[in-house]
């Protein structure tokens, strides 16, 4: 049987995934993608849980694929791997729950990709990024080309796709490839403070704000607006709006957790916010083109 490589527990209201196979510096296998998917299922069905913290046991954080075989792989066996693996790295930017990535040493390929699809990084000092992959005769599979470039500009990805830079924390940081630099032995400290903040914000507002944030370069402006409007109602028909505003107010009856996930879950597009609130101050079925006039 094939070693397990993920390792994942709920902490404080974070699900913490684990890159646990240190021998081999968290080196992911094609097992090891699904036991992953199943870990981002069953934490994106917990309603403890607020946030996703990706992190690597021992002194790496994941050097990604392994690649034991790969040079007997046929062309078409290769793309189904790749595939599997931007089916992951897509799994984990779309999650409906913010991600931290805790990068606590080599993120190189698959680690880096898994780096680039989170909402938020924090790096250690000895954090290195890297991809290899053209010196080995490949290019990066899980997102790099795409997800690298719309993040640190694409001079910068071309020094590390094209002649393999390898950039250390402070860099990253420079360049906006993590938020911030913090030491190894404050790392589950801080991101326990990142996750204290999303935790008091509405689990639908986190999740229409990322799908916004995930288009916003894809995106005309038109159509982006448009994205930012169906996401706005969509938070009214949650209910998470009159218990924030609630609560900002001070006063009101309190939810029983404050930050808490909304009483109901509601598909995407099935309610307005007229239908969730029973009109309000503006009437029902108001034509949008009345508005100000």
């Amino acid at each position: 049987m094939e070693e397990k490589v993920i390792a994942w527990e709920i902490r404080d209201g974070a699900g913490w995934v684990y890159f646990s196979r240190p021998a081999k510096m968290n080196a992911l296998t094609q097992g090891s993608l699904r036991e992953l998917w199943g870990c981002l299922n069953a934490l994106e069905a917990d309603p403890g849980v607020r946030a996703v913290v990706f992190t690597g046991q021992g002194a790496a954080f994941c050097a990604g694929m392994d690649m034991a075989g790969l040079e007997k792989v046929a062309p078409m066996a290769a793309r189904r791997r790749s595939r599997e693996l931007q089916l992951i790295t897509g799994r984990i930017a779309e999650l409906s729950l913010p991600t931290i990535a805790a990068v606590n040493g080599v993120a190189m390929g698959a680690g880096l990709e898994i780096c680039l699809a989170c909402d938020l990084a924090l790096a250690t000092p000895a954090a290195r990024f890297a991809f290899a992959e053209a010196r080995l005769g490949m290019v990066p599979s899980g997102g790099g080309t795409q997800r690298l470039a719309r993040l640190v500009g694409l001079r910068r990805a071309r020094e590390m796709v094209l002649a393999g830079k390898v950039v250390d924390a402070e860099t990253a940081a420079e360049w906006g490839l993590v938020n911030e630099v913090v030491p190894e032995a404050t790392l589950a400290g801080r991101v326990g403070e990142w996750v204290e903040k999303l935790s008091q914000c509405g689990r639908t507002a986190l999740h229409m704000a990322k799908r916004c944030l995930n288009r916003s370069l894809d995106l005309d402006l038109e159509r982006g607006l448009e994205l930012e409007l169906e996401s706005f109602t969509t938070c009214f028909g949650s209910g998470e709006p009159a218990l924030g505003i609630r609560r900002f107010a001070g006063g009101g009856e309190e939810p029983e957790e404050a930050g808490g996930p909304p009483r109901e879950e509601i598909p995407e597009g099935q309610r307005s916010a007229d239908e969730s609130a029973g009109g309000g101050e503006e009437e029902a079925g108001a034509e949008e083109d009345d508005l100000f006039e």
